[in-house]
C-alpha cells in the first residue's frame, strides 16, 4: 500500500498543477533555443577566404630564426 501511494500522491498532484496553473512546454523552449543558438552561430562565424585551402590558417607564420654561433674561439 505505501509504495502506490509513493506513487499515486505525486502523479496525482501532477496531474492537478498540469490542469489548473499555466506549465511552459519545456520540449518547445528547449527546441527554441537550440535554434536560437544555431542561427547566432551562423550569424557570427567567422567567414572563410576563398583562396585559402580549407582547414589551414589565414594567419603567416613567423620562420624560426637560427641565432648566429660560431664555434670557432680565437
Amino acid at each position: 500500500m505505501g509504495r502506490l501511494l509513493r506513487w499515486a500522491l505525486p502523479f496525482l498532484a501532477g496531474v492537478y498543477v498540469a490542469q489548473t496553473y499555466n506549465i511552459p512546454d519545456l520540449r518547445r523552449l528547449v527546441l527554441r533555443g537550440v535554434d536560437a543558438a544555431k542561427s547566432y552561430e551562423e550569424a557570427y562565424r567567422k567567414k572563410n577566404k576563398p583562396d585559402s585551402a580549407a582547414g589551414t590558417s589565414s594567419r603567416r607564420r613567423k620562420k624560426a630564426r637560427q641565432p648566429d654561433m660560431d664555434d670557432e674561439e680565437e
